[in-house]
């Protein structure tokens, strides 16, 4: 018997371990390279950065030299021109050549060179689009991260919550059964107990929805064998003023991706314009080419010794000027104008957003301060005048709506230090952002 209970307690044990060990254990860290690498608009912008290195490829081929190589074969029938003689001839006869061309632009009004730079600019636009795309799925990332890892001490903050108001109804019951208090403390105790157990429902199913936004951000199946690790940064609590907000603003404004991105943007289209310009500027073009035929009209020389007596070449150089088309140009450097406003308009609108949201940033870091400064002084007033109450309500020398009311002060004052603490957290981290530039992650 006795070894039957030890085969019990060991297969339990090792079916506890098994379960634990199935847990997965995430960081902040390894949650942001998991929704980073599953984010489809982070594909999207990496895609859109690889068809601008396509396209700044293509444009720089264009400068290259065209050479051709070519062979033909025909076979001519009726009434005409013998290719030795020049003679009239009426017969059937065959010709085949082969040549090979050469041309390359010399001048073209600096189109080419100006597409080429256009495109240049908008490769790097494209980079920034990636890193604009991955500073706001880190930021959305660590504001979900957060909310969950709030709501798991808000959790525990109820599980204790509630196990205090069982071992207080478990004293008054015996207090009430020695004839100490009435039936009306008994109960007052009882409502808040119930009042825990709701709230702590209440706190789980947040907890749970705080979740299932994380996972989704990742593009993540929800599992319950997954853990989220806190993280080890401390509150640092410090003053800003207007003076600060601006030398954060002009700070970052050099080096934020979504500005940089748009600035990039608005030069290329000086390039545009400057290459659309180009279409009605004449163009110089310099082209060789070399060839050799043979014709069985001529049956007099073999195939080796006409393709040697036949060998030509010539070397050109050609001149084109556009004479009408200013008036079909026109309309393409308008519309290259007007892309080009729309693009200053988007700049502009990127440095207010990036303004705005640095305000936004240290106006919730100012208030999260304010209240878990305060909120860590309500907590310690609070535990005291709890424990006070307890020892009092023990005594029978205090009733118990005294202490249900510390107790929900104290409850309510855990709860504000908890989110007060986590918003000061993730305001934290967004303002080094913008100060530092990167993300401090661990």
């Amino acid at each position: 018997m006795n070894n039957l209970r030890k085969y019990v307690l060991l297969f339990s044990f090792s079916m506890c371990l098994s379960c634990v060990s199935a847990q997965t254990r995430l960081t902040l860290k390894e949650c942001l390279d998991i929704a980073i690498k599953n984010n489809l608009t982070y594909r999207e912008s990496q895609i859109q950065a690889e068809a601008a290195n396509v396209e700044l490829q293509r444009v720089r081929s264009l400068a290259y030299p065209r050479i051709g190589f070519g062979i033909g074969q025909d076979v001519r029938l009726g009434r005409s021109i013998d290719r030795f003689t020049n003679a009239y001839i009426e017969e059937l006869y065959s010709t085949n050549g082969f040549g090979i061309d050469a041309s390359i632009a010399l001048f073209n009004g600096f189109q080419i060179k100006n597409q080429i730079q256009q495109n240049i600019l908008l490769k790097e636009a494209g980079q920034k689009g990636i890193e604009a795309s991955r500073n706001m799925i880190t930021i959305n990332l660590m504001q979900a991260y957060l909310q969950v890892l709030a709501s798991q001490e808000l959790l525990e903050v109820a599980l204790q919550q509630v196990e205090t108001s069982k071992a207080q109804l478990e004293r008054i019951t015996k207090l009430v059964d020695a004839g100490v208090l009435g039936q009306t403390e008994y109960f007052q105790i009882k409502s808040q107990l119930a009042n825990d157990e709701f709230a702590l429902v209440t706190t789980r199913n947040t907890l749970k929805t705080n979740r299932l936004a994380l996972f989704q951000l990742m593009n993540q199946t929800p599992s319950n064998n997954v853990r989220f690790e806190p993280i080890n940064d401390e509150v640092n609590i410090y003053k800003t003023d207007d003076n600060f907000v601006n030398q954060l603003y002009e700070q970052s404004i050099n080096s934020f991706p979504s500005v940089k991105r748009a600035e990039l943007q608005l030069k290329s289209f000086n390039n545009l314009i400057k290459a659309t310009k180009a279409n009605v500027i004449p163009s110089l073009t310099l082209s060789a080419n070399y060839g050799a035929f043979y014709s069985t009209s001529n049956k007099a020389e073999t195939y080796i010794k006409q393709i040697n007596g036949t060998r030509n070449g010539s070397l050109s150089l050609n001149l084109s000027v556009p004479i009408f088309g200013g008036l079909q140009n026109r309309p393409r450097v308008a519309a290259a104008r007007v892309q080009q406003q729309l693009t200053e308009n988007n700049l502009n609108t990127a440095k207010l957003q990036l303004r705005q949201a640095i305000e936004q940033s240290f106006q919730s870091f100012d208030a999260a301060s304010e209240r878990y400064k305060v909120a860590t002084e309500q907590v310690a007033i609070n535990e005291q005048n709890v424990k006070a109450a307890e020892s009092r309500i023990s005594a029978g020398t205090v009733n118990s709506v005294e202490y249900v009311l510390a107790k929900v002060n104290y409850d309510r004052a855990r709860s504000n230090l908890v989110q007060a603490k986590y918003e000061v957290l993730l305001q934290q981290k967004i303002l080094d952002f913008y100060k530092d530039g990167e993300w401090r992650i661990n």
